[in-house]
């Protein structure tokens, strides 16, 4: 019997084209793809609720979990807009040992910030994890990614 889910195995980002963002994921992560292939039909749609489908896909391992990066080629990816605060809304978080060195090579790749690194106080409301730094970026795509130096309660283990 399962207990409860508690190894991601991995996440999965729809991109416009994959061709395109193999690189920047490449550059972003530091490591290869290590798979490029496609997938589809009525099988594959009706586990997904289509009616049919074909995605490009590329998979990318990291060490702590694996990156799908998905082109749907049928239906056709349409692109979505939404904040942080909508209901639904995800992103992806990134751990660093210095966010602020981290900031500067997504610079050096071309990625410019939501904003400058924030580090909690207890002026922001919090009980614990100050000094915790944050800061957001997006894909070339739209998809919300962060980077978190965690301290307290937002480290892990």
């Amino acid at each position: 019997m399962t207990k409860g889910f508690s190894v991601v195995n991995h996440v999965g980002i729809t991109v416009k084209n994959l061709d395109k963002a193999i690189p920047f994921y490449e550059a972003l992560f530091g490591v290869k793809v290590s798979n490029v292939d496609e997938l589809g039909g009525k099988r594959m749609a009706a586990v997904q609720g289509l009616d049919d489908t074909l995605i490009k896909y590329a998979n990318v391992h990291l060490d702590n979990i694996n990156i799908d990066i998905l082109e749907y080629d049928e239906p056709k990816s349409t692109d979505a807009s939404y904040s942080n605060e909508q209901v639904s809304a995800m992103h992806m978080c990134f751990e660093v040992d210095d966010i602020k060195a981290a900031v500067a090579r997504l610079k050096e790749l071309g990625i410019e910030p939501e904003g400058e690194p924030m580090f909690f106080e207890e002026a922001d409301g919090l009980k614990s994890g100050f000094g915790t730094g944050v800061v957001y970026f997006k894909d070339p795509d739209g998809a919300h990614l962060e980077l978190i130096e965690p301290k307290g309660p937002f480290q892990r283990g």
